[in-house]
């Protein structure tokens, strides 16, 4: 087979047993494909590796000892340091590998797949029917498999080749909200601004989002740590001219409700996590002493509204900085962690 189909159905069968699109699985894969063919210092990968290739094929036969259960044994064992990166990475490539030798078992010559014994295994049983290489039914099976790759890709990635294209070419706040609403429960989900602020300073800088809406985000700026929103709504912080959206790490994210009843300000501060986003209402003992201050050019995750001081997004310490000295009359909040 050529070595493009071997690759084709290593990073197919390793995506559908893996149910993955993780790249570097998938990679992996792909060069693992290519060892069987150490055996011929013809082929891609023994004209990349050619004195190792060169001494195998001195030695042994086309499509023995590289072609068979023996080497994806040794494979296996020679691939355990990928273990440090997680087991599926060495999955990935031992599993490469064998579909990569196992399927020229369905040429016409076969393989030595139980080496050192020189019987070749050969499938189907109908001789009209096993592959040449380059023919018109290799092809076809080129064809077959790719799509049936693209699509189990597509599906394990959740959207995978159009959700790519579009974060690839649809460079807005908007893209950047729908992959937040999306994975923004496990996955860490930042993108990188271009724009303006409302004070006219020019914005170049990656953000964590943290929230947001149909079509503007709620970022949290990695070198100062101050909340904006992003997007094109008239109460933007930052009005963006491309946004890059990234998808990284999984985190976890813990979200608890609570009810509060007749509590100081900063009793009730102390029992939750600092590094928390708190959402809610509060109504205080007396409001009309309530002076906030709100923080120019940045999201307002303090203010009052309604008789009632509404956070947003906000963390313990600008609450505070704001109602230290406040009594909680009542309340209800939603206290989010996200590490």
């Amino acid at each position: 087979m050529m070595s493009v189909t071997h690759c084709a159905i290593a990073v197919s069968g390793v995506s559908i047993a893996l149910g993955t699109a993780n790249p570097g699985c998938l990679i992996l894969a792909a060069l693992g494909s290519q060892l069987p063919d150490l055996d011929t210092t013809t082929s891609l990968c023994g004209t990349v590796l050619f004195p190792i290739a060169r001494l195998i094929e001195k030695r042994f036969a086309h499509r023995t000892i590289t072609h068979s259960l023996l080497s994806t044994g040794i494979v296996a064992i020679v691939a355990t340091p990928l273990w440090g990166l997680g087991w599926q990475y060495w999955f990935s490539v031992v599993i490469g590998q064998f579909l990569g030798w196992f399927a020229d078992c369905f040429t016409k010559s076969g393989c030595a797949a139980f080496f050192p014994n020189p019987a070749r295994l050969v499938i189907p049983g109908n001789p009209k029917a096993r592959l040449s290489t380059h023919s018109v039914n290799e092809y076809w099976v080129l064809v077959l498999v790719v799509i049936l790759g693209v699509i189990n890709i597509n599906l394990s990635s959740a959207g995978g080749v159009a959700e790519q294209f579009s974060i690839a070419f649809f460079r807005d706040s908007r893209t950047a909200a729908q992959q937040f609403q999306r994975y923004g429960s496990s996955r860490q989900i930042s993108a990188w601004v271009k724009g303006m602020h409302t004070s006219g300073q020019p914005i170049d800088e990656e953000f964590n989002i943290i929230d947001a809406t149909v079509s503007d985000i709620i970022g949290e700026s990695k070198t100062t740590g101050k909340l904006y929103k992003i997007g094109e709504a008239p109460d933007s912080q930052i009005h963006p001219t491309k946004t890059k959206t990234i998808l990284g790490n999984d985190i976890k994210v813990t979200s608890q409700e609570q009810t509060l009843q007749e509590i100081g300000v900063m009793d009730w501060l102390q029992r939750v996590p600092q590094n928390s986003f708190i959402t809610g209402s509060l109504l205080l003992d007396d409001m009309a002493e309530v002076r906030l201050t709100p923080a120019i050019g940045e999201y307002p995750t303090v203010r009052m509204y309604g008789g009632r001081v509404e956070l947003s997004n906000a963390r313990p310490s600008q609450i505070a900085a704001q109602l230290r000295e406040f009594w909680i009359l009542s309340g209800s909040v939603v206290v989010k962690v996200r590490k």
